[in-house]
Formats: structure tokens, sequence, C-alpha cells
């Protein structure tokens, strides 16, 4: 060989070393992040973040103050924090976190879970939705977005905001399935069931997305336009407990059910994990938690036809407590959260994932313990270059948030 080619040969191999070595390096750094103070007092729990139609961060949580729960917001303004204001108190606990979102026209929807004050079912809770215009200052009365047969499943819901100035709300719901035959009934005790709530505060009328799911892992819902994509952990003949994802429309009478993955999880009860989910113009994502094989394992996949299909699961973790949440980013990769295992402790760890299957930055914004129900899942929003992830400290009985720089 000549010697000139050989000096080239041999410069063009260590640049692919340079370059490998430079790309494992970015891989092992951990992203910049730094804890925010966030303005909930002691004693708060059941964290959850949203946005206003103006894209600024929103933080719902709950104080607790002997037997009553009272539920939260404040916004993340240019300036600081807003002034936490209250959505409302109730007597006793909250079967699932607060919700509060920005509505297209700028107004504000809240939703939150109380329990029914004489319900022989430990399992049941209500759901009420309210609407503010003053930026919740002032609440409208609490509206029950559904009838009289429903039988809501303690801690199931999940919203999403559409076009003028509507609000889609999906919960899992424990009446049988009214078109099932007597002998399938049993089968079909837990339905996924939505409404579309109109800007003049009125419900529509209720609708079956899947009438056989998982009973205590709660969906996601994403909405992009008029297009709604929701993810859960459905239920198959022989308990086998997989993640699906639905796709449906207010205006559109058949919803389109597809699976994401056939990790042939089989259970004979709920795990209560669910899945998270993202959706943007031309991709979506989803992150969720398996243990088919016995190894607790968080996985994410891509989809390129608005969840309609999803391309082969990437695994983050083989050791993990699951809780996953996933939010796409502007050049199509995902930002996944989820608890991982160290020890006796758990951790939450952060990565950024691209398409092609490989991470490219990973971190870690906590060790320790993590609440049980109603605040063991993580709370994930992008806005711009950062990332806001929000947990329960059951040591410091608080809420924290992180604010990890995506740049």
């Amino acid at each position: 060989m000549n010697i000139f080619k050989r000096a080239e040969t041999t410069r063009f191999a260590v640049l692919v070393l340079l370059a490998s070595a430079s790309s494992a390096a970015l891989a092992d750094r951990p992203m910049p992040w730094r804890e925010l103070t966030v303005p909930a007092a002691d004693n708060s729990q059941q964290h959850h973040l949203e946005k206003t139609a103006a894209g600024e961060l929103i933080l719902s949580w709950v104080e607790v103050d002997g037997r009553a729960s009272t539920a939260k917001f404040a916004v993340l303004e240019k300036s600081g924090w807003s002034l936490p204001l209250t959505v409302t108190r109730e007597d006793g606990k909250l079967a699932d976190p607060p919700v509060v979102l920005g509505l297209s026209d700028g107004s504000l929807a809240a939703a939150w879970m109380p329990y029914p004050k004489e319900s022989a079912d430990r399992y049941a809770a209500d759901i009420y939705l309210a609407r503010s215009i003053d930026g919740g200052l002032s609440w409208s009365a609490p509206l029950k977005p559904y009838g009289e047969a429903a039988r809501i499943y303690d801690a199931q819901m999940s919203l999403a905001a559409l076009p003028g100035a509507r609000l889609a709300l999906v919960w899992t719901d424990m009446r049988f399935a009214s078109h099932a035959p007597d002998a399938d009934k049993k089968a079909n005790r837990y339905q996924l069931m939505s409404t579309v709530v109109a800007k003049e505060w009125q419900a529509s009328p209720e609708r079956i997305l899947d009438n056989d799911v998982c009973s205590c892992c709660r969906s996601y819902t994403a909405a992009l336009g008029e297009r709604l994509l929701t993810v859960y952990r459905d239920h198959a003949a022989g308990e086998i407990r997989d993640i699906s994802a639905v796709r449906w429309q207010p205006a559109n009478a058949t919803p389109q059910i597809g699976g994401v993955h056939a990790d042939g999880w089989v259970i004979g009860g709920c795990p209560s994990n669910g899945p998270s989910v993202d959706l943007a113009p031309t991709n979506a994502v989803v992150a969720w938690f398996s243990a088919a094989d016995g190894k607790g394992r968080v996985k994410a996949a891509f989809s390129h036809d608005g969840g309609e299909t999803f391309r082969a699961p990437i695994e983050l973790d083989a050791d993990a407590s699951g809780y996953a949440n996933a939010v796409l980013l502007e050049d199509g990769s995902a930002l996944v959260s989820w608890r991982g295992r160290q020890g006796p402790d758990d951790e939450l760890r952060v990565a950024r994932l691209g398409e092609d299957g490989k991470i490219s930055r990973r971190t870690t914004l906590y060790r320790g313990g993590f609440p049980k129900w109603p605040s063991k899942y993580l709370a994930t929003q992008v806005i711009g270059n950062q990332a806001y992830v929000a947990w329960t400290d059951p040591a410091l009985k608080r809420v924290r948030l992180a604010v990890v720089e995506l740049n």
C-alpha cells in the first residue's frame, strides 16, 4: 500500500474511534439540571404538570390538612410563580392528582376525583370538572360529565384540550358493557369511557373506547387538533395485559384500537403502572412498563402514522419500577422519565431517546423512596429548551420539581 494511502487510512480509523468515543461520552454525560422551588406547602402531594394555552407551565397539587384535601395550582410565568390559587377543598382524600390545564381560548379547566361520601364500593370515585375565565380566581359550579349509570373507578382519568375551548375526558368505568351478552358481561367489567365537554360546559354522550381494559392502570390522552390518542393497559383472554392505543375523534363514532407491542405480560391482577403518550403532526411516542419475563423493563416506541402503528420497542431500563413519561422534542427525539432501581431505592431517571434507538443523554434527578398511590407517578412537560419533571418526596413530604436543560 502507498505510504500516503496508509497514513490516510490510519487517520480515518482514528477519527472513527474518536467519534465513537465522543458519542459514548455524550451518552454517559448527564444533562444539566437544577431543582426549582415550588409554591406548594409542606404536606403537599398528588402533583401534576400541564400547560396554559400560551405555553406556560401549570403545577397542580394537593395540600393535606387533617382529613381535608385542598387542590391548588400555580403558573410559572416569566417573573416567577404566580400566586397559588385554590380549585376546591374536599373532606377526605382525592383519588387522583387534580388536573388544571389551559383551554384554547385562554380559560382554565380543572378536574378532580373525590370519593363519594356514602359508597359501599371502596374503589368508587366521582369526577368533577370546573372552568375558570379569570385565571383561577373563581370557578364554575362543578360538573359531573357522565350519567347516573357510570361507576367511576378511582385514580383513573386523563384529559386533553381540544380546539374551540373544548375538553376531552377519559376514565375507567366499572359498569358492565351494555351491548355484551350476559355470558360475556363479567369479562367486560372494566371499560374505557370518554366524553367531550363543549365550551358552554356541556358534556357530550358517553362513548366506549374499549370494553375490556386493565382495571387500575392509568390511561394517558394526547390531542392534536381533532385527533385524539389514548394509551392504556389493555386486558385480553388469558390475563394478558399489554399496552394498546385507541385513536378517536369527537365526531367519529368508531374508535380505532391497535396494539403498541405484544409484550405478552400475563398477570392475574392489575400492576397499577400505566403508559404515557405524546403526539405530533407526523409522529407519536409511547413509553410504558412491562414485566412479561419477570424483570421490570421500561420501553418506548415511536410511530410515524399518528399512532396507527408503532415501530419495534426500544428498551431504556431492564431493572425498573416503571411509571414512565414520554414527551416528543422538536428534532423528533423523545425525553423519557421513569423510576429505575438502585439497590433498595428507586431512582428518577431521564433520558433523551432518538428514533434510531440510541440514547444521547441521560441523568438521574433523585434517589430515594417514592410514595404509594396516588402520588407514585412522575409528571413531565417540555417548554422550549427546558423539561420539567415533578415528583412527590415522601421523606420531605412535599412536591419537588426539577428543570432539565435540553441543549
